[in-house]
């Protein structure tokens, strides 16, 4: 079964000052390299206490590049969902988020339809998550004889949250400011990165 972290960069809210919401996957037989390369960079950082998150927007450059080099290095696949805000009402924050996340995970699960996914969690309220993996188990029931576990957990307690982090937040950094130094270090790894229309989800959606 394969492992697949999830983790989103920016807000799916319209009126947030930022063009794209990111939604990406870091897809791997194994955890344990990840989660080697994530202990490594919060020792060298000195983030002893387990609430003090590894976050790619509270890194320096460097730290940025030396992390992403190190994830690039091991056989990971990047699943990504871009979604362009503009144009978007505030009304379709929700939209944005849960048809985002709905499809990425059946771009992962068409590739691996037995799969494990830990996402990073987003709501604290029981229903809410309900609602969220309902979403999901609808947008990939097409998919034949899969079998894919969901988890929404606190990215505190999962380094491979913490690492998929700097994959959404190198592709985010690529889209607002055309700067692809970030990007270009994993993009041998990027299986699917679908770019679409925040204002044309209502009329689309379950398709690709």
């Amino acid at each position: 079964m394969k492992i697949a972290f999830i983790d989103e960069s920016g807000s799916p809210a319209p009126a947030d000052g930022r063009r794209f919401f990111i939604v990406a996957a870091l897809v791997t037989d194994s955890s344990r390299a990840i989660e080697l390369h994530v202990k490594r960079t919060r020792r060298a950082l000195q983030l002893h206490s387990p609430l003090s998150e590894l976050k790619a927007a509270h890194s320096q450059p460097p730290v940025i590049k030396r992390f992403l080099t190190a994830i690039g290095q091991e056989v990971n696949h990047i699943y990504a969902v871009v979604i362009d805000k503009q144009g978007a009402k505030p009304a379709q924050s929700e939209l944005i988020y849960r048809w985002a996340i709905g499809q990425v995970i059946w771009h992962c699960a068409r590739d691996y339809p037995n799969l494990h996914i830990y996402l990073d969690k987003r709501y604290t309220n029981r229903r809410q998550r309900l609602e969220l993996e309902e979403t999901i188990r609808q947008r990939i029931a097409e998919i034949p004889r899969q079998v894919v576990v969901i988890e929404q957990v606190d990215s505190t307690a999962y380094p491979g949250l913490q690492a998929v982090d700097f994959v959404a937040w190198a592709l985010a950094h690529k889209y607002e400011t055309g700067d692809t130094w970030a990007a270009s270090l994993i993009a041998h790894q990027v299986v699917v990165e679908e770019i679409s229309v925040a204002k044309k989800l209502a009329a689309r959606p379950g398709s690709r």
